[in-house]
């Protein structure tokens, strides 16, 4: 997801602050659980609605992944997020770039992100996890070794997602199948492709990689594309969620 600025850093300290921060979102509704049609991307910022309407989830910034050259940091989410019990909950780990010092996403990156998303895992009361990490045409190699790490994961049933480029889903196709459980393109600030593959979702109403149809990442204040057969959709504020962005919510649905 495109933002500007990073999270400020987390003493390790800390940690256990988080972890117990965290507590609130206990092991619920795992098995046999429905996909909640709307999930509202929440980054680090304090939240001032009081209740999600029926059928809205969360997915929340977890982590926070920076990768400059060889090196990597992570820090935590900061500020709490209280969300009443059954609300379905998505810890999301997400991957910056230093643009001056690119990144190979050597071995110990890999790592520090792997730990992340276990640690978010380890703090998921739906099941899911979601990567968010617009890697560099250098960089799709070393993406999909980190993929293939984290099958273990997935192994002892956590489902992945990840978030893609709309161009990835389209006209760039790359992403091996079967190592992700969801792929969510998204479809905003696509920049100069953006009136092409509007273009092409007006006229056949889907992504072109059948793995990215199940999805859709879309901006709150943004024309959102008409698209068939999305399950799940996932909504982004540049700002922060109030109650009455909910109303804005029931007239958008995706499939006409």
């Amino acid at each position: 997801m495109r933002l500007r600025g990073t999270l400020p850093v987390l003493a390790l300290s800390a940690l256990s602050a988080l972890s117990a921060l965290l507590a609130l979102f206990t092991h619920e509704g795992i098995a046999g659980q429905p996909v909640t049609p709307t999930l509202l991307w929440m980054w680090d910022r304090p939240q001032l609605f009081t209740s999600l309407p029926e059928g809205v989830g969360v997915a929340y910034l977890h982590a926070t992944v920076r990768l400059s050259g060889e090196q990597s940091r992570t820090t935590w989410r900061q500020w709490p997020l209280r969300i009443a019990p059954g609300v379905v909950v998505v810890p999301v780990v997400h991957i910056t770039l230093d643009n001056l010092a690119p990144s190979p996403v050597n071995d110990a990156q890999q790592q520090a992100i792997a730990a992340a998303l276990e640690h978010a895992a380890a703090h998921s009361r739906s099941g899911w996890v979601q990567l968010d990490f617009e890697a560099r045409r250098s960089q799709r190699e070393a993406y999909v070794a980190l993929l293939r790490r984290l099958q273990p994961l997935r192994a002892r049933g956590v489902r992945l997602s990840a978030t893609a480029l709309a161009s990835w889903c389209m006209s760039d196709p790359w992403l091996p199948a079967g190592l992700l459980d969801e792929t969510v393109p998204m479809y905003f600030r696509m920049g100069a492709e953006s009136a092409r593959i509007r273009q092409r979702l007006q006229a056949t109403g889907a992504a072109s990689v059948p793995a990215c149809r199940n999805a859709a990442g879309l901006l709150l204040g943004e024309p959102w594309p008409v698209l068939r057969g999305v399950k799940r959709r996932y909504v982004f504020h540049t700002g922060t969620w109030k109650n009455e962005d909910f109303k804005k919510l029931d007239t958008r649905d995706t499939t006409p």
